[in-house]
């Protein structure tokens, strides 16, 4: 009888050890911790090393968005500002850069999915792309503003109205004309056509189809400067664009991504510190425009 009482006995305390192991066990895999906050979080983002170990960067752009990345006409190659700053970036990072043209309007799924590792191409900085992304530290300046061609009629917004413009979808353009400060010219115009990209705005204005392209002013000066004839900028009584927004450029990445986000973060810092930044921009705009402090 003793011996059943001992053997009772043993088997109730394993198993209130096995009990006390199971929960010791689920607390260090992702359970949460004195704070209430999973201990796992801090260590689970690989975002650099994943990317270090490939040695690639994979960069997602729309390639018809001139000067900051977009096809030479000529030799076919992805060529840009932005492009510029991101291989100065792979390469002070000791990785390569792999250039993924997407569909813009597919970005986010792009960059879930995993086909690329960050968004950087003239991206802008809008609320709703906060929500929806790890945004990096702006590195330039960028406004809204409307281009007509230079023998249209039309030399302000009010002269709009009624009008057709072009937009690039799901761009930062298309932000600008959704927000409340304009909503009374959005109301005003008789109809907003979403475009595939800038490219083929300008084809749609040269042929008449729409009569403005609400556009990121470095895309339109890019125009500006191939071809200074066919069209200008609304401007203001005193000479300065009608700016729609103004916004800052950014890259951006997935949201659990900070590691790889800093890492960049820090060879740009790098790069305006030393200059090289500087140096690129005066080569793409004959002046420095960056942003990065």
């Amino acid at each position: 009888m003793k011996k059943v009482l001992a053997a009772l006995m043993a088997l109730a305390l394993a198993a209130t050890c096995a009990a006390c192991g199971d929960n010791g066990g689920s607390s260090s895999t992702g359970g949460e911790d004195s704070n209430g906050s999973s201990s796992a979080a801090a260590t689970d983002d690989q975002s650099w090393e994943k990317v270090e170990s490939a040695g690639t960067l994979v960069l997602g752009l729309d390639d018809a968005f001139p000067p900051m990345g977009y096809k030479d006409t000529e030799t076919g190659d992805i060529i840009g500002f932005d492009i510029d700053i991101a291989k100065e970036v792979c390469s002070r990072l000791g990785i390569e850069l792999k250039l993924q043209p997407i569909d813009w309007n597919n970005k986010q799924s792009e960059l879930e999915n995993g086909n690329v590792d960050c968004l950087w191409n003239g991206f802008s900085k809008t609320p709703e792309r906060d929500e929806q992304f790890n945004l990096s530290i702006p590195y330039m300046k960028n406004e809204q503003i409307i281009l007509v061609k230079t023998d249209s009629d039309y030399q302000t917004l009010e002269d709009l109205a009624g009008k057709t413009i072009g937009v690039q979808a799901d761009s930062s353009a298309e932000s600008a004309l959704e927000a409340e400060e304009n909503k009374e010219f959005k109301d005003s115009l008789g109809e907003i056509v979403k475009i595939e990209d800038y490219a083929m705005a300008v084809l749609e204005i040269q042929n008449g189809t729409i009569d403005a392209i609400s556009i990121d002013e470095v895309v339109a000066r890019f125009y500006l400067n191939n071809d200074p004839d066919a069209y200008r900028i609304l401007s203001d009584s005193d000479g300065n664009a009608l700016s729609l927004a103004t916004e800052d450029y950014v890259i951006g990445f997935r949201k659990s991504d900070n590691a790889l986000k800093e890492k960049v973060e820090e060879a740009l810092r790098e790069m305006s510190s030393d200059g090289t930044m500087k140096t690129i921009s005066e080569e793409w705009f004959g002046e420095d425009v960056t942003t990065v402090e």
